[in-house]
Parts: C-alpha cells; sequence; structure tokens
C-alpha cells in the first residue's frame, strides 16, 4: 500500500477512538530534540503533515503536531496531557536501555509520538544517507525499529508485533 493509503487506514481504525487535530504549518521543518534545529520533511512525513496536525489516542501515544515537538526545547507546556508527554518521554530517555534519545545526538532525534500515561513513544532518527528518518517504537514489547512511516503503518495495519523480536545489538545475535 502507498503512503497515503495506509495513513487513511489506520485513520479509519482509530477514528471512534481518537481525536485529529487540524494540519498546521510545517514549512520549517520537524523539530528534533536540540533547540531550534529542525530536519527537512521527507516525503513520507509530507503526506502525515499534510493531512493532519496532532492526533491524539493515536498508535502508540499521541502523535504530535511540529508545535508540540517544540515544547520539548523549554519545557512550558501548559496542557496537562503535554506536560505528561513531556515528563514521561524524558524519563524514558534517562531510564530505558540504550533508549534512541540517549544513542543518538539531540539532532538526529525527534519526538513522533509518545503517551502521557504510558512509556510508549515514537522517536524518529535521522541518518545522513536515507530520504527518509527511521521510526525506533517503544511500548510493552519492548523496542521496535522501521525504516520509515510507511513501514511502521503496514506493521500496526497488518497487527504485526514481529519488530520486537528482532535483535540489533551484536552481542544479542
Amino acid at each position: 500500500m502507498a503512503i497515503k493509503e495506509l495513513l487513511n487506514t489506520t485513520i479509519a481504525s482509530l477514528e471512534d477512538d481518537s481525536e485529529i487535530t487540524e494540519a498546521i504549518d510545517f514549512s520549517k521543518g520537524v523539530p528534533t530534540l536540540e533547540k531550534g534545529t529542525y530536519r527537512n520533511v521527507s516525503p513520507m512525513l509530507k503526506v502525515r503533515y499534510e493531512k493532519l496536525g496532532g492526533w491524539i489516542d493515536a498508535t502508540h501515544g499521541d502523535w504530535l503536531d511540529v508545535k508540540e515537538m517544540e515544547l520539548f526545547w523549554n519545557n512550558e507546556a501548559k496542557d496537562d496531557r503535554l506536560v505528561g508527554i513531556i515528563q514521561n518521554v524524558k524519563a524514558s530517555i534517562c531510564n530505558w536501555e540504550d533508549h534512541a534519545a540517549g544513542l543518538f545526538a539531540r539532532n538526529r532525534v525527534s519526538i513522533f509520538a509518545a503517551s502521557e500515561a504510558t512509556n510508549e513513544a515514537i522517536c524518529l532518527i535521522w541518518f545522513d544517507s536515507t530520504e527518509e528518518p527511521e521510526l525506533w517504537v517503544y511500548d510493552c514489547n519492548g523496542e521496535s525499529r522501521y525504516k520509515d512511516l510507511a513501514s511502521y503503518l503496514q506493521a500496526y495495519v497488518n497487527d504485526d508485533v514481529s519488530a520486537c523480536e528482532n535483535k540489533w545489538k551484536l552481542a544479542e545475535i
């Protein structure tokens, strides 16, 4: 399936239990954890950000709009939901062994989604040699990695959680 179809299928599967906010300007790019640093919007993320802003109760927590992603820079969230999300992400970064935000420079990590109530989160990992960022997903299954947004959404649509079984550290293989 193409990215638009995957996104529409995922939204349709959750629309009764979630809230989607209107798309907002993302012309500066996708905020990373490094204050003031943005990454160019990849083709797949462009489809996502053109379709919707934020998405509350989406897959792996709430999908954040670019303004919400910027809140990680200054802790100025006033909304209880966003305060909870920021606190949970920061706690995971400090306490989850080999969390992406602890392994990579802050300008290579964006928080794509997170939950105010659980440790669920999706990090975008920006590599120099690829057009699309990888998605590193954290949930009760542990850690899963996807080569791009389409791969992640395809696994969601297929109810495929096998990515959490993949070993990434050579010492674990």
